[in-house]
């Protein structure tokens, strides 16, 4: 409808123009109503307006039809023209088609505006769509995690503590501490059926749960899912299991605790949690955890809980982030800082707690001279993700005195040497021998 009337507004506007000249002209002057005695041809004044206004058709158009009245009025004989207009006409034709080029040349340029603002426009209104999403996802996360008393690092460091503190249980390593591991993937993974279930050296699982989250349901060994994670000591669920039988024993995920020497302790068994969390970030995650719970639980049973030997610790957490770089298909940087000056070490070592993440870990060693090393292990992080770390804490590559590069490794100093720094990039072709030993070389330089 629209685009009929703007079709009819096109051919009325121009006939009008076109036979109102004449007209007007015949008012003015009856002997010469096309205006073809006087100084300036008035006529063109049609053909001008129309082919600016709607372009080459309709000026050419009304061009055409003054040509055709006044060749008419000579045909029929009339007094008001003695003779055909020639250069005029001429004139007329070449003017409408100049004035119809500037009307198509700005029409394109017009075009094109219109073609990039509805470009825009839409690229806006999605943009728009996406950013409420997430403010109301951003919202809704703010809401969950003002929920939390602590972040999942806090959680981490307290389990940690609770488990090394607790005395000793020979044949119970998981006593005491099941509750305070359902609590973290309660609140961090929305986990809300779930139980812990001890495994013998056989890597036979127990019937009962250890603890327990909400109603775990009865736990069948023959389960394929849990049958899985026994087999290999990975992360099994319902996405790497492809059975109908899940869906009526009703286990989700398997998650083996398992130390950095493949030694099962025990095993979560998820029951209940959102399908849409299982996907390979959080198995990820799920592997992690139970990593690092393994190991824990190993330091217990072991009663390894002094830490007396920190390249020992050292060593076997450097053993289990080799171990996930290789299963999880990631990759991770060591990170070992010197620093001679005590007030420099109280200031690093501030910013160095302040800045690691949940996963990050930082032991303290003593070199042969009584200095103290820190050595960061940062999983899930690559060189860029090393270098940002140390531009936060002050240590930037741009700013250091003096910088050596090696195979996979970059070592640099600052303060005139009292600090030096040195970064392995770990990858799955790292040797763990290898790293150890370019470790007590940093030392000893």
């Amino acid at each position: 409808m629209l685009l009929e009337k703007v079709l009819k507004t096109r051919w009325i506007e121009p006939l009008v123009i076109t036979l109102l000249l004449p007209i007007i002209g015949y008012v003015i002057d009856a002997s010469d109503p096309f205006f073809i005695n006087y100084h300036f041809p008035w006529l063109i004044i049609a053909p001008l307006l129309t082919s600016l206004r709607y372009g080459f058709v309709w000026g050419i158009t009304s061009a055409a039809l003054l040509i055709s009245m006044i060749a008419c009025v000579i045909y029929l004989g009339g007094p008001q023209v003695s003779f055909f207009p020639e250069e005029m006409i001429i004139g007329l034709l070449l003017l409408t088609v100049i004035s119809a080029e500037f009307y198509e040349s700005w029409a394109r340029k017009i075009n094109m505006l219109d073609y990039k603002y509805t470009h825009l426009k839409v690229r806006m209104d999605k943009f728009a769509r996406s950013y409420h999403l997430i403010k109301a996802s951003h919202y809704q996360l703010e809401q969950h995690l003002a929920s939390q008393a602590k972040s999942l690092r806090l959680s981490l460091l307290d389990l940690k503590e609770k488990v090394l503190t607790l005395e000793q249980h020979k044949g119970e390593p998981l006593a005491g501490i099941g509750e305070n591991i359902l609590k973290i993937l309660g609140s961090y993974m929305n986990v809300q059926m779930a139980g812990i279930y001890a495994v013998n050296e056989q890597r036979e699982i127990g019937p009962k749960p250890v603890a327990s989250l909400g109603q775990p349901c009865t736990l069948f060994a023959s389960d394929p899912v849990i049958e899985e994670a026994l087999r290999t000591g990975h992360v099994a669920s319902i996405e790497t299991e492809k059975n109908g039988a899940m869906a009526v024993v009703g286990v989700l995920v398997a998650i083996p605790l398992v130390d950095v020497y493949h030694k099962i302790w025990g095993m979560i068994v998820v029951n209940e949690m959102p399908l849409f969390a299982l996907q390979e970030s959080t198995m990820d995650f799920l592997a992690v955890l139970g990593g690092k719970v393994g190991d824990l639980i190993k330091r217990r049973a072991e009663s390894c809980c002094n830490d007396t030997d920190g390249k020992k610790v050292f060593e076997s957490r450097l053993r289990r982030i080799l171990g996930e770089i290789k299963n999880l298909k990631t990759s991770a940087v060591t990170i070992a800082t010197i620093i001679s000056s005590e007030e420099l070490q109280r200031k690093f070592l501030a910013k160095f707690q302040a800045e690691l993440r949940g996963g990050d870990e930082i032991l303290i060693v003593k070199d042969s001279w009584d200095r103290q090393v820190f050595l960061m292990l940062l999983p899930h992080t690559d060189e860029n993700g090393a270098n940002e770390f140390l531009n936060r804490i002050e240590l930037s590559k741009s700013s250091a005195e003096t910088v050596c590069h090696g195979l996979n490794r970059m070592a640099f100093s600052f303060h005139e040497g009292n600090i030096r720094v040195c970064i392995w990039t770990l990858s799955n072709k790292t040797s763990r021998e290898k790293v150890l030993l370019e470790i007590d070389e940093f030392y000893q330089n």
